[in-house]
């Protein structure tokens, strides 16, 4: 075999498999894998789980053919990878592969190291049960897929708009991708799904054929072609349809066989191909088929905004990806050219003259205050970001109660200053304060220099952290899993990441308490309660066992109806929250409503102004967020006159009132 390291090029690749006997032990089988694929200096991201394997892969082409055959050789690969070795058309140069990935706003390779991770899926669909994907329609190969795409656009030509209603024999042809990829590109004629996550296909199928014919041609297809194998096997075994066909071998196998057999005929899939790796998209034709997210302009380019701390998804035209280089706002443009300042004229503190040049040659402007305080903050690690677009994705609902970056570095400095680094969290959400918390004990560690058994209920660095919500704290402890583990980092950021992919699903917790270790300094534990008032007044007042040591610092993210009685049990007694602790109440300021309670009720037809244009539910959300205003001034109202405590309310974001304890 030549030597990996010597190779010219590099080839990018992508396989699945579907084993009927499935993958006994995936442990060991991913062990084997990693051991197997080091000596061809393979690079990529695979996914091992009990249905199967995913991989996409860049290995040095001139090992490629020793790399199949060690493939083929391995019984839950070779005859069940699925169309065989999805391999990209054109090769790419030393050079060219160093550059070919955006990934994080600025050129890089696709891969930078072999990840092979155990999922509990290799693609989450969110089926409650598997189905037998061996029987998952016609596996259609991508010169057939030419012609029948090529005849239905004849057909809907010389019939007109309504030829799908005038012809049941034109298919239904069907773009099994997520909504980011669709919008740059896909085959003509097609009907994108408009899904955010896979997992939410099959409600839309089931609405889209609902009227159609179970004999009805249905053609589908997705990048590689391993979501069609489950697209295929739910519409032929659940909905009951009898000519389902899939593209084999998905957008990438298409794009290769028409360059290899058929490179005379016009590519009937138009635009750029989403891909899961650092190029973000491979370009197949030059039509613009994306809207710039900055201008609005057609445009087929795909990146990823150029702030670190924002990572954000995009599409965005050649003019604005230059003049707000490579990023997505004005706050990130300008949180990147500060970050290009560092090692220069900022830190070598050579005068302002130097910083007023930087800030006429980069003139920025802000829309408010609060961009203006971000765009000046120390941002936090990317990792945090992560935690919002899960949040997005698996608790949309609730994506507005994340702390985001201001107020979570408020509470890890908070965190950090007290005495043990020992914190209370009532309200755990999907863990973007919890994280922060635990930074900020760990380093209250440090500073205090702690050397004693890592932190926990006994004492030392500690977070606890109560919820009563199931989902949220499956994919709190999700993210405090990678944390424990990997920390804060880019590769715990990319972890995070994953987690939103189709081949993984968040796990689903039964314990009562799950504790994470942290840098070996602090642990935070996970508690589920269904009244976390009640496990707080037991702490404060009971004589049950178990009752960790007082905390620094308490904050309290739960139901707003109780605050003061929170607020009872810290101050009431010492068991819950030391002398000279903190209790931050979040959300104090709610919406802005409290003024409307500050300065007295609404008149009845102040309110029926307000709401004439507004739906039921709409004026039931306003009813209730009045009503939950007036308990927030009550408590506000109630906690300064308290001569126990002392108050400050700050405006950040929803309010934060933070109360000392005398």
């Amino acid at each position: 075999m030549a030597n990996p390291k010597e190779t010219e090029t590099m080839t990018m690749l992508s396989f699945y498999s579907f084993p009927p006997q499935g993958i006994e032990n995936v442990e060991d089988f991913g062990f084997m894998l990693r051991k197997v694929w080091k000596n061809f200096g393979a690079l990529g991201r695979v996914y091992v789980a009990r249905e199967g394997v995913n991989a996409q892969m860049s290995i040095p082409t001139n090992v490629m053919k020793n790399f199949m055959q060690c493939c083929k050789s391995i019984p839950e690969l070779g005859e069940y990878m699925e169309n065989g070795i999805n391999i990209d058309p054109i090769p790419l140069t030393m050079e060219e592969f160093q550059v070919a990935g955006d990934m994080d706003g600025k050129p890089s390779p696709p891969f930078k190291n072999l990840h092979v991770r155990v999922r509990s899926q290799i693609v989450a669909d969110g089926l409650e049960q598997p189905l037998n994907w061996q029987s998952a329609g016609y596996d259609m190969p991508p010169l057939e897929w030419h012609e029948k795409i090529k005849e239905a656009r004849e057909k809907r030509q010389k019939l007109g708009e309504d030829a799908a209603n005038m012809d049941k024999d034109i298919p239904l042809i069907f773009d099994c991708r997520n909504t980011y990829e669709t919008v740059v590109g896909k085959f003509e004629g097609a009907e994108p799904l408009d899904t955010d996550n896979f997992r939410d296909s099959w409600d839309v199928f089931k609405e889209k054929l609902k009227d159609t014919p179970k004999d009805q041609p249905i053609m589908t297809y997705c990048t590689g072609g391993i979501r069609c194998v489950k697209v295929g096997a739910y519409l032929t075994q659940e909905l009951g349809f009898k000519n389902v066909s899939r593209l084999a071998g998905g957008i990438i196998a298409y794009d290769r066989t028409l360059n290899e057999k058929a490179a005379e005929e016009e590519p009937l899939f138009k635009g750029t191909n989403y891909v899961f790796d650092g190029r973000v998209g491979r370009q197949i034709t030059n039509d613009a088929l994306g809207e710039c997210v900055t201008c609005g302009a057609n445009t087929n380019l795909l990146s990823n905004c150029a702030n670190d701390n924002c990572h954000k998804r995009m599409v965005q035209c050649q003019s604005c990806r230059s003049s707000f280089i490579g990023t997505c706002s004005d706050a990130c443009k300008q949180r990147v050219l500060i970050a290009r300042k560092k090692g220069g004229a900022i830190e070598e503190n050579t005068g302002s003259a130097e910083l007023q040049k930087d800030t006429n040659e980069n003139v920025m402007t802000y829309r408010n205050l609060d961009d203006y305080s971000e765009g000046h903050s120390t941002p936090p690690p990317s990792f945090f970001h992560e935690i919002e677009l899960n949040t997005r994705v698996f608790l949309p609902s609730g994506s507005h109660m994340v702390s985001g970056a201001s107020q979570g570095k408020l509470l890890t400095q908070l965190a950090s200053m007290t005495r043990e680094g020992r914190i209370l969290e009532l309200g755990t959400f999907t863990g973007y304060a919890t994280a922060s918390f635990l930074e900020g004990a760990v380093n209250a560690g440090d500073i205090t220099g702690y050397d004693g058994p890592m932190g926990s209920r006994e004492g030392g660095p500690f977070v606890m952290t109560i919820e009563r919500d199931s989902r949220a704290i499956d994919i709190a402890a999700a993210h405090l899993e990678v944390m424990s583990r990997l920390g804060t980092g880019e590769e715990a950021a990319e972890e995070a990441c994953a987690l939103r992919s189709e081949s993984t699903k968040v796990p689903e917790l039964d314990a009562d308490s799950i504790v994470f270790p942290y840098k070996n300094i602090a642990s935070c534990e996970i508690v589920r309660a269904t009244d976390a008032l009640a496990n707080i007044e037991q702490m404060a007042f009971g004589d049950g066992q178990n009752i960790p040591a007082p905390f620094d610092l308490v904050f309290v993210d739960a139901d707003k109806t109780r605050l003061l009685d929170y607020v009872e049990a810290c101050v009431g007694s010492d068991r819950v929250l030391k002398k000279g602790g903190l209790i931050i109440v979040d959300n104090v300021l709610w919406k802005g409503l409290v003024l409307e309670s500050a300065g007295g009720a609404m008149t009845k037809e102040d309110i029926d102004e307000s709401e004439k244009n507004m739906d039921n539910t709409e004026v039931k959300k306003s009813r209730r967020a009045r009503k939950l205003a007036g308990k927030m001034h009550i408590f506000n109202s109630a906690i300064v006159k308290d001569d126990r405590v002392e108050v400050v309310v700050l405006p950040t974001r929803d309010g934060l009132s933070i109360i000392r304890k005398r």
